[in-house]
């Protein structure tokens, strides 16, 4: 059995999942996003990579940037449509693209997020925040990391940055701040497996993002957090993916859903699990049950 691993920028992280993939594959190609072109021929379509068709692969493991969200959203289509396994369905990334889109879905199935705006306007986001409550949480529509989050904690901090926004035409989510003492959960769900570690923020940084400057803990996961976070992986049609839980006197709420969320040796330890096996595994018992069908 064969199985690709698309990455979107260089890093020892598709290298892990490479690693136990050959012990389970026959045969494994890792390649990067630039690389790929998709032809459409009266023969069919096709995903080459150099001479290498991807369409004739058993699995496929995208693990793709924001920068490449929608090539991901063409590559998903054609590679489900001509019956390879991979860990989206059709409209996934068109979700994941756009934080006010996803929100909403996960808001139509009755998950429990923050309630957002979503304006190119700063004069309606000041409206919105007013309806909102400060302080309140801006993001840009792409990005990932933590990058584009900021929080205003009034209208004179929101409506600089709101105008600073519209001249790089930068589009704006609006939500309500969730109180959560700088800690969420990163909650991963590979097929019907839940497991996640907890993420703290330093110093005076309110984001618990890793890459902000965040520290990884043993997390306290409840029943509520499993299964919201398994509800928000199905709501958008992901098979192995990463959300971002927080649990307030109310309830769990989804801050996010991550299709190429941080993975290495650290976050298996405080988990207790070896997650990129668990992945590859996943991806692996999906082919051969496609096989045998």
């Amino acid at each position: 059995m064969k199985l690709g691993i698309i990455y979107g920028e260089i890093s020892t992280q598709h290298q892990l999942l490479m690693e136990r993939a050959e012990d389970i594959f026959d045969s494994v190609l890792a390649a990067p996003v630039d690389g790929l072109k998709m032809v459409h021929t009266d023969e069919g379509q096709k995903v080459l990579y150099k001479d290498v068709d991807l369409t004739e692969f058993d699995a496929v493991y995208i693990r793709t940037s924001d920068r490449d969200m929608l090539f991901s959203e063409h590559l998903v289509e054609i590679l489900n449509e001509e019956g390879v396994v991979t860990q989206a369905a059709n409209d996934t990334y068109s979700y994941e693209s756009n934080k006010f889109y996803s929100m909403k879905v996960l808001a139509e199935t009755g998950i429990k997020v923050p309630d957002s705006v979503y304006t190119l306007s700063p004069d309606v986001a000041v409206e919105a925040a007013e309806t909102l409550g400060y302080p309140i949480i801006m993001k840009t529509i792409k990005g990932g990391g933590g990058e584009g989050v900021m929080r205003a904690s009034s209208e004179n901090e929101l409506k600089p940055v709101m105008d600073t926004m519209k001249s790089f035409e930068q589009e704006i989510c609006l939500q309500d701040f969730k109180e959560h003492a700088g800690t969420d959960n990163r909650v991963i769900v590979i097929g019907d497996e839940v497991m996640a570690y907890s993420r703290s923020s330093s110093g005076d940084e309110w984001r618990s993002n890793i890459s902000g400057g965040g520290e990884r803990k043993k997390a306290e996961l409840t029943e509520e957090m499993k299964t919201a976070a398994l509800r928000a992986a199905r709501a958008t049609g992901f098979d192995i993916c990463g959300c971002d839980v927080i649990e307030t006197e109310e309830d769990a709420y989804v801050l996010e859903v991550n299709g190429s969320y941080g993975i290495n040796e650290e976050m298996n330890e405080i988990i207790g699990r070896d997650v990129m096996l668990l992945m590859v595994e996943r991806l692996h018992e999906r082919a051969m049950k496609k096989q045998r069908n």
